[in-house]
């Protein structure tokens, strides 16, 4: 076995067609672009074995600590974690390779699978964890910083994946009743599903940027999304959903009319039938919907004559990643979330992956904490409402290349309490 730098060129064909199942859009010459316009020095390396390459990883440099450099994999190597010799071998050189570079750690955060959990995030007794792969890694020096729940690591470890093993209309046999009923009600309503393109990046990053502001969590910039799409090109795709005025307002009519319909049964029942505390209650429920569906006729025609071209009110960012098709960013406008355009956005990027032949639908990022309680539980139970299973993966690691590193490991630790304190 041999230690080589590689060129972009060796990386890129390595890594679309080696380890399928560990691929990861994190892992690919767009994504290091990406990272290298904002700062980040890119590195490839590799091991061959008889000219031919067996094992590589793209590495993103940068400074993290007293000026040490930390060296990331994101989502990992790509290589056998369970050949230890292969593992022992690449780590070997890749600290002599790092020696002279002023290193602080390497990271990773393998996109390899712990175990494969029920629906309802549950252990499935007959799936055993995958062990090896931790084991191997330990061995060879890295750290593990253990079975997280929480999102403030690197790379979620919790996701939501959907195989798609079965034709879209059987699968859709297994979403959730609400979700099927949602999907349905949300078209009727007049939400509407389009490809972006570059000329809808302002119209995506004022709606993402309205979401984070409501969720409390840090926006990327225009430049960002722009620069996104210059370097991932066709692994990045764009799902704006938006709200036609005049299917709103037709589809608001006819429920109005439906209403009255079903009004004027009950009166007709009424005359004939004894007038109990149930006929009384349908009467008065009806009669309170068609006022709320005569208002809101209003609303829709104030809407459409304020919109004759229709209105953005909802995005999601999906990335090809392997052998899966990744949610990746997703946002709503909040005066519009009672027509739950993210539904629909969902739904076209499961049909889309069909489109595709793409084997996985990946939700990504959930919590591991399934209790209903947990502030990030609505997330989850939206996710798992279009089927799939909870995906574990063995989680972060490092390993050590500076006496500075165990001072680094005690304020990081002191940093991760207080962010836990603060967010409970």
């Amino acid at each position: 076995m041999k230690f080589e730098i590689l060129t972009e060129k060796e990386f890129q064909e390595f890594s679309r067609t080696k380890y399928q199942e560990q691929a990861s859009f994190f892992q690919t010459v767009e994504t290091a672009r990406l990272r290298n316009r904002y700062g980040s020095k890119i590195h490839y390396v590799g091991v061959k074995e008889k000219k031919k390459l067996i094992a590589a990883t793209m590495l993103t440099e940068t400074t993290t600590f007293c000026g040490k450099k930390t060296f990331y994999a994101p989502r990992g190597f790509l290589l056998d974690y369970q050949n230890q010799e292969l593992l022992s071998f690449f780590t070997k050189h890749l600290k002599e390779y790092l020696k002279d570079k002023n290193p602080l750690q390497i990271k990773l955060d393998p996109n390899v699978i712990y175990r494969i959990r029920k629906n309802d995030g549950s252990i499935d007794e007959n799936d055993m964890p995958n062990e090896e792969a931790i084991h191997h890694l330990k061995k060879c020096g890295y750290h593990h910083y253990g079975f997280n729940t929480d999102f403030i690591y690197t790379q979620s470890r919790w996701n939501v994946r959907l195989v798609l093993e079965k034709d879209y209309e059987e699968l859709k046999k297994g979403f959730s009743k609400s979700t099927r009923k949602n999907i349905e009600s949300t078209y009727k309503k007049g939400v509407r599903i389009r490809k972006g393109t570059k000329k809808d990046l302002a119209s995506m990053e004022e709606i993402l940027i309205k979401t984070a502001e409501r969720k409390h969590f840090e926006a990327r910039s225009l430049e960002y999304y722009q620069n996104m799409q210059d370097c991932l090109k066709d692994l990045m795709n764009i799902y704006i959903a938006y709200l036609d005025g005049k299917v709103y307002v037709e589809s608001t009519k006819e429920l109005l009319q439906e209403e009255k319909n079903h009004y004027q049964e009950i009166l007709e029942k009424m005359k004939h039938d004894m007038i109990g505390s149930k006929l009384s209650n349908q009467k008065e429920t009806s009669e309170k919907r068609i006022q709320k569906l005569e208002t809101e006729l209003e609303e829709a025609k104030k809407f459409q004559k304020e919109n004759p071209k229709g209105k953005d009110i909802g995005v999601l960012i999906s990335i090809q990643s392997g052998l899966e098709y990744i949610t990746l960013y997703s946002g709503i406008l909040a005066e519009y979330k009672k027509f739950t355009p993210k539904y629909l956005m969902y739904d076209a990027h499961i049909r889309d992956a069909y489109e595709k032949k793409i084997p996985y639908v990946n939700f990504y990022g959930i919590s591991g904490n399934f209790n209903t309680d947990d502030p990030d539980y609505g997330m989850f139970e939206f996710k798992r409402g279009f089927g799939g299973n909870v995906v574990e993966l063995i989680g972060e690691f490092s390993y050590p290349l500076s006496p500075l590193y165990s001072i680094y490991i005690f304020l990081r630790n002191i940093k991760r309490k207080l962010y836990l304190w603060k967010n409970k």
